[in-house]
Order: C-alpha cells, then sequence, then structure tokens
C-alpha cells in the first residue's frame, strides 16, 4: 500500500513585528486622547469649583440678609490672640466666617453644635467635630482636599485642629496687618479682622468688588501650614489679598506657613506685612467672587492695576475690563 501524507494548512497569527506595530499604534491613540480626556475633567472640575464659589456667595449674602451685615473674616487680630479686645480676646477663640454661614450651607445641624460647644468655653481649636468635611468648600482640582491632618494637635478626630478647605475671603488690596495688629481691623476689603461689612459700605459698587476666591493647600507632612484652615485662621489663613495678581510665585508672607509647600504655593514665615494670594489648579486663573453674588474666571495676566482695584470696597478705583 502507498503511503499517504495529510497536509494542513499553516496557522494565522501576528508575527513578532506586526504585534509591535499593532501595540505602538494603540500607544499613540493613548498618548493622543489622553490630553483630550484630561481637558474635559479639569474643564468639569473648574465648572464645579466655580458653582461651589457661587454657593459661597449666597451664603454669605443669605448672612447678610439675616443680620444686617456680612461676617466677621476673622475673630482674632492678625497676628495676636491675646491682645485681640473683648468679647473675642480667648487666647483659642479663633473663629472665622466659615463657622458664621454653616446654617447657610445646609449645616444646621453643625453649627448648632459648634455654637453650643463655642458657649461652654470651648475652643475651636478643640471641637470634636472640627474635622468634619464639607464639599462645598473643596475645590475638585487640588488633589491633596480634603485636608484633615494638621502638624500640630487639635481636638478634633486624630487629634486634629480640624478641616482646611480651598476657598477664601477678600480682606482688600494690601497687606493684612501693615503697621501693627490693630490695623487688621482696618482693612479696605470686605472681610478682615472683626469686620462688620454692609453692603452701603461697598461704594465701589458689587460688581467691581472681590468677595471670594481659592487658594492651594499645603501638605502638614513636616511642619504647619494654616492656610485654608478654618478652624485656626488667627494668622489671616483663611484671607486673601488682591495686591498681586492669581497664582503669582511670589510668596505668601504669614505666620505657620510650611517650610515645604506645593511648589505652586510658595511661602515665607512672618509676623509682619502678612498676605496671601489667590491660587488654584485651573489653567491660567482663578474663579472669583464678586459682592454682587456673581462668580467671573480671572486670568493670571489681568492688570495688576485693575486686579488690585477689585480688591477695595471704597477706594473709588475704576477697575476697567477684566
Amino acid at each position: 500500500m502507498g503511503t499517504f501524507r495529510t497536509f494542513r494548512e499553516p496557522k494565522k497569527a501576528f508575527t513578532l513585528i506586526e504585534l509591535l506595530v499593532v501595540i505602538a499604534i494603540i500607544g499613540i491613540l493613548i498618548g493622543l486622547l489622553l490630553p483630550a480626556v484630561q481637558k474635559v475633567r479639569e474643564s468639569a472640575a473648574r465648572l464645579k469649583c466655580q458653582n461651589h464659589v457661587k454657593q459661597l456667595g449666597l451664603a454669605l449674602h443669605h448672612y447678610h440678609d439675616g443680620h444686617g451685615f456680612f461676617p466677621h473674616g476673622n475673630y482674632n487680630y492678625l497676628d495676636s490672640t491675646p491682645n485681640t479686645p473683648p468679647p473675642y480676646n480667648n487666647l483659642q477663640d479663633r473663629r472665622c466666617w466659615m463657622q458664621d454661614i454653616l446654617p447657610y450651607l445646609e449645616q444646621d445641624a453643625l453649627f448648632k453644635e459648634f455654637d453650643a460647644f463655642m458657649a461652654r468655653g470651648g475652643h475651636a481649636l478643640d471641637f470634636p467635630r472640627n474635622t468634619t468635611v464639607l464639599p462645598t468648600l473643596m475645590c475638585p482640582s487640588d488633589p491633596l482636599g480634603p485636608k484633615l491632618r494638621t502638624w500640630n494637635p487639635g481636638g478634633g478626630e486624630g487629634n486634629s485642629q480640624g478641616f482646611s478647605g480651598n476657598y477664601i475671603l477678600s480682606a482688600g488690596s494690601e497687606y493684612f496687618n501693615e503697621g501693627g495688629i490693630e490695623n487688621s481691623t482696618r482693612l479696605n476689603g470686605m472681610f478682615f479682622a472683626l469686620s462688620r461689612v454692609h453692603l452701603t459700605d461697598v461704594t465701589d459698587g458689587t460688581s467691581n468688588t472681590a468677595m471670594s476666591s481659592e487658594l492651594i493647600l499645603s501638605p502638614d507632612t513636616r511642619d504647619n501650614d494654616i492656610r485654608g484652615r478654618y478652624y485656626n485662621p488667627a494668622h489671616g489663613g483663611v484671607l486673601f489679598s488682591t495686591r498681586i495678581p492669581p497664582n503669582t510665585l511670589v510668596p505668601d508672607q504669614l505666620n505657620w506657613c510650611s517650610s515645604f509647600p506645593v511648589p505652586r504655593a510658595p511661602c515665607i514665615w512672618t509676623g509682619v506685612n502678612m498676605f496671601v494670594s489667590a491660587r488654584s489648579y485651573h489653567a491660567g486663573g482663578v474663579n472669583l467672587g464678586l459682592a454682587d453674588g456673581s462668580v467671573r474666571y480671572i486670568s493670571d495676566s489681568i492688570n495688576p492695576v485693575t486686579y488690585k482695584a477689585l480688591g477695595s470696597r471704597n477706594g473709588g478705583e475704576v477697575p476697567g475690563d477684566y
């Protein structure tokens, strides 16, 4: 009998070169798509942040409607707690505008608990729930939020001095305490030490006067950075000045700022001529809440004279286009 041979067709498969080409093409497509995805994600984060600034403005106006004036920027002189006059001369009082507007941020229960705690002689630093996270006061673009860890101890969960957020209020267009701590009560903005500003005091026009903006948080990994720390704002960390345009690399100047801040939020530790500049992770600018309740996106390249004029409530300046 003859020998029969069976022939099979060779299996079809990718060669190594073809596989490498496909992987390279996929890599190129991912490289092209990733920036677009990141851009869309940041656009959504910026929009959410803008909405938070809007909600903050509404809360401040609701407070004004109920009390006839806006809340104190700080309850202590900047930068001195023992010398603050009565009734806020308790060294550990350390409240700010944030606690005052809690009822208008849908945090009525937290406000009542905090208010009762303070009425019993408590200190804001020791409030047991000071680490309660308030999403409305967080910008989703900041990778550090929510910041709860503090270098120095406090009374909150984890021995913390409390929650730090991304939103700050305008103290004006100059230093916080130039010429002495008492001058921290005489600033030209809307919120400062023991401030009690009325809408009628905003003679420059509510659409021409800054009320709120953003900051970048720095971690307390090796020392203190109190910027954005709402339960210890006695050093000015919840206020900002328009003396320098947004996202400047000129260091902030205030007490208790980190020697190891994030690169986009430099800082110099000092107790004189203190100021904080508005900063964000958004591309090219920051959200700025105005006294009329509107929100504008302010470019880093804004005319410095125009930006400085926005900080003053009664300087008679004409800001111009921005």
